[in-house]
């Protein structure tokens, strides 16, 4: 741009045609087949990726459960007297 020449600014109109051209754009990559069956197979991916990784965290947790038992009653204790104890509170009010 030479120095005496402004800056030129865009028109409303031709601000709108790129914002529709954009739009189009955008439309018509979500109707082409081949990108939504790369979405759908990335999805199914992702899908079986998680599956698999809340089997393995729930056997985990299981396991965890089973080799120390006693925690887990003393959680449950304490979780039932904080109840008790708040619910208390909350019927004096």
């Amino acid at each position: 741009m030479a120095e005496n020449e402004e800056p030129r600014s865009e028109s409303p109109e031709s601000t709108q045609q790129s914002e529709n051209n954009k739009g189009k754009k955008s439309k018509e990559l979500l109707l082409d087949p081949e990108v939504y069956d790369r979405l759908i197979d990335r999805l199914k991916d992702e899908r079986y990726r998680l599956e698999r990784d809340m089997k393995h965290e729930y056997r985990n947790a299981r396991r965890y459960v089973r080799a120390h038992p006693e925690e887990g009653i003393g959680i449950a204790v304490l979780g039932g007297v904080m109840l008790g104890f708040l619910l208390g509170r909350i019927s004096r009010d």
